[in-house]
Order: structure tokens, then C-alpha cells, then sequence
């Protein structure tokens, strides 16, 4: 059981003129797929759509301050399918836990490259910042995933490198990872399943060692599943806030039947994530937590937003002129947006349930 504290709070959004900000566009990607603040103003954020992790200053619109490639670290080596699809991420001090999908295809095939849990440490030197590789990227996860019968995802996950039909692609019956977070004490890390949804629950598994996993090699070691009511959603980001004593989660829907929205959730299995807002102009997909304050960074998915271009500057065959964000061959006209959040805390003598 997660617990985090005793008192009884109610978590709001005071949605003042300044509550929910204007967005800012980050240029480079498409898809924000993880991210997490280095510090109140400067985001690490990587894309599903490659394995580069690029550097932003959160609070700006503008390109990428650095870029951090992990090709030759992940060890990928097909080039016909070389996205490892870098879902979430979480950080402990200056190391970064970060995971894959460990997901199939769309079509639902299998892809090697898309099996990691991999962390990175960063450091800060005159003002620059710099990230190096930890340890060895792990891709026995999955195998424990299929093995542990707490969890009865051997019908999501298939047979392990066999390619399989396509409702096995991760928005339909496929297995798709899409959260990571880290307990209050930084002894575990909590993964977050946007599909399936048994009973129409999220479901969080924790992972006690992933420190060993990654520095020492050894096998992962998975506790009990934790069921979450998020509204027949999945998780699509998690993250603890110190602040708060609370954990905020982006709630998605599988395929693309409902709205997203943000929750609050206290950590204890006995209670109920809390609705705090719907997103009805955004596609979100990661959140970040600014240290020792009460904002909370959403930032998008707009790999299907469309643009206006010639049929020279898209990957894909257009019809009507438009061209999904992700296809578009200049990175620089590739761009996705972050919005700040501020949540207030208010006393109450009310249990959260």
C-alpha cells in the first residue's frame, strides 16, 4: 500500500485568469511523450517518435537548448523500426528512470526496440547541462510482466517476439505503458498502464529494485497490482508532488473515445483519484511537477495535428494539403505545447474517498 500522510485534504483548481496558462511552443517534436524539470525552469522531454531526449527552457517558446541521442545506448539496430517509443519517465535526485511502451505495432507486431527501462543522470556545470547513460537498459521487464500471474496480462502481451494480429496493437487489447512515478521515500517506482483496463481500471504496478535492475543486472521484482477508477481511462502520465503529499495523474482513454483529464489520487489503494479538470483544447501526454511550488507543467501530444504544407515536405501521401505534425520532414516546423497549472490545497474535515 502506498500511504502518504493522515491529514484530511481537499486538492482545487482556482481557475483564475492565471490558474490555467496560455500555452508556450516547444519546437523539435511532436509528441511530448515523457518529460521532467531539471529544475523550475529548464525540461528534459523525450519523443515517441525517436530516441532523442532534447533540453527546453519550460517557461519559453523556442527549439530545443540541447539534444541528448540514446540510439547507440538502447541498443537499436534496426533501422526500418528504430523508435524504442520512450513513454515516462521519473527522477530520483540527478538519476532518470525512464520506460518504453513495451508495446506491439500498431498492426501489432512485435518490435525488439520497444522493450527498455533505461535511467540517465544529468549534471550541471557553468550553467550547462549535461547527461550521461546509467547503468545497462533492461529488456527482461516484459518477460516478468508475462510471467506474474497477479497481474493476467499474458492475453495483452501475446506470445513474447511472435508477431500477432492486430488486437494486439496497444489501442486495441495490446499492453501499452505509458506512466512512471516514484513513492514519497524513492524506494519504488510505480508503472503506469494505459492499456488494458481489467474492469474498466487503470491498473499501477509497482517495481521494488530498479536501482539493482539498472546498475547490477538483475531481474525485476514486481509487487501487487493497484487497481485505479480514472473513469474507464488509462494512465497516460503520473507524478508524486511533494507539496501536495499527493499524486497527480493524466487519465486517457485507450483509443480516443473520451476526453482526457487530470486527477489527484492521495496513494492509498482505499481511496479514489479525485477529477481536478477536463482537457477540452489539448491532447495531453506527460506532466511535470516544479519543485517547492504549486504548478504543474502539462504538455501535449500534437503528433496528429494538422498543417498546411506541400507534398514535398510530408512523409505522408496528402490528399487535402494537410499533414499530421509527426510526418512533416523539416523538425524544426515540428512543435508541441506546455501549459501551467497552479493547484491550491484547502483544508477540510472530509476524508478523500
Amino acid at each position: 500500500m502506498i500511504r502518504l500522510f493522515f491529514g484530511l485534504f481537499f486538492l482545487i483548481v482556482k481557475f483564475s485568469p492565471n490558474a490555467y496558462s496560455g500555452s508556450n511552443y516547444h519546437y523539435g517534436a511532436c509528441d511530448a511523450s515523457a518529460a521532467v524539470l531539471l529544475d523550475n525552469s529548464m525540461v528534459l522531454v523525450a519523443d515517441d517518435e525517436d530516441n532523442i531526449l532534447r533540453l527546453y527552457s519550460i517557461e519559453k517558446t523556442g527549439p530545443p537548448i540541447k539534444s541528448f541521442p540514446l540510439d547507440k545506448f538502447l541498443g537499436v539496430t534496426n533501422s526500418s523500426h528504430p523508435e524504442t517509443d520512450i513513454e515516462a519517465c521519473t527522477r530520483i535526485g540527478n538519476l532518470i528512470y525512464w520506460i518504453t511502451s513495451h508495446g506491439r505495432s500498431k498492426k501489432g507486431k512485435w518490435r525488439n526496440s520497444r522493450y527498455r527501462l533505461f535511467a540517465t543522470e544529468f549534471t550541471k556545470k557553468n550553467g550547462e547541462y549535461d547527461l550521461q547513460p546509467r547503468g545497462q537498459p533492461c529488456s527482461s521487464l516484459i518477460n516478468v510482466l508475462f510471467k506474474h500471474n497477479s497481474f493476467l496480462l499474458q492475453k495483452n502481451i501475446g506470445q513474447l517476439g511472435k508477431n500477432e494480429e492486430i488486437f494486439l496493437a496497444p489501442k486495441e487489447k495490446g499492453l501499452n505503458i505509458e506512466g512512471l512515478t516514484v513513492s514519497p521515500d524513492g524506494k519504488t517506482l510505480y508503472i503506469g498502464l494505459r492499456n488494458p483496463l481489467p474492469n474498466e481500471k487503470a491498473i499501477l504496478i509497482p517495481l521494488k529494485n530498479a536501482e539493482e535492475v539498472i546498475l547490477k543486472n538483475v531481474e525485476p521484482i514486481l509487487g501487487d497490482p493497484i487497481y485505479l477508477n480514472l473513469e474507464r481511462r488509462g494512465i497516460r502520465s503520473i507524478e508524486y508532488s511533494a507539496i501536495h503529499n499527493s499524486y497527480f495523474i493524466v487519465g486517457g482513454p485507450v483509443d480516443s473515445e473520451l476526453k482526457s483529464a487530470l486527477y489527484s489520487w492521495t496513494g492509498d489503494e482505499e481511496s479514489s483519484p479525485k477529477l481536478i479538470l477536463s482537457f477540452n483544447d489539448m491532447n495531453p501526454e506527460a506532466i511535470t511537477i516544479q519543485k517547492n511550488t504549486k504548478k504543474i507543467f502539462v504538455l501535449s501530444d500534437d503528433g496528429n495535428v494538422k498543417y498546411n504544407v506541400s507534398q514535398n515536405d510530408s512523409n505522408e501521401k496528402l490528399d487535402d494539403g494537410l499533414s499530421s505534425c509527426k510526418s512533416l520532414k523539416n523538425s524544426t516546423k515540428k512543435r508541441f505545447r506546455s501549459k501551467s497549472i497552479n493547484i491550491d490545497e484547502k483544508k477540510n474535515n472530509k476524508n478523500i474517498n
